[in-house]
Parts: C-alpha cells; sequence; structure tokens
C-alpha cells in the first residue's frame, strides 16, 4: 500500500477526507468541519484563515 499526499484548499475537504493533521492521518466527521463567524476549521485549526494547504492523504494499492 503507498501513500499520496495532495494539497486542497481548506474549503474543499468533505467528510470522510483523511488528512494529515498535527502529524496523524485523520479521517475529517462531518462535527469536524465548522463554517463560523471566523470561516472554516477542520479540528479547530483554521489552516491561517485558509492561506495554508490542506494535506490530504490517499491510500493506494
Amino acid at each position: 500500500m503507498s501513500i499520496e499526499v495532495s494539497k486542497k484548499h481548506i474549503s474543499l475537504i468533505r467528510a470522510g477526507d483523511t488528512i494529515d493533521h498535527c502529524g496523524k492521518h485523520r479521517t475529517v466527521c462531518t462535527k469536524d468541519i465548522k463554517r463560523g463567524f471566523c470561516g472554516i476549521t477542520i479540528f479547530g485549526d483554521s489552516y491561517r484563515l485558509g492561506t495554508i494547504p490542506v494535506a490530504v492523504v490517499g491510500y493506494t494499492d
């Protein structure tokens, strides 16, 4: 199994995506994505209001 990492804007992350967050691979759930007054956050992190891309992890055989 190989791992492919791609970068996406925080607004393109959806529930079910696996991301690299703080050095760990975590699957994003609907409750983990918040759209509030300060913009979009995932696991409480705004990725500097969308200026830092989110590392999306993909697993392939």
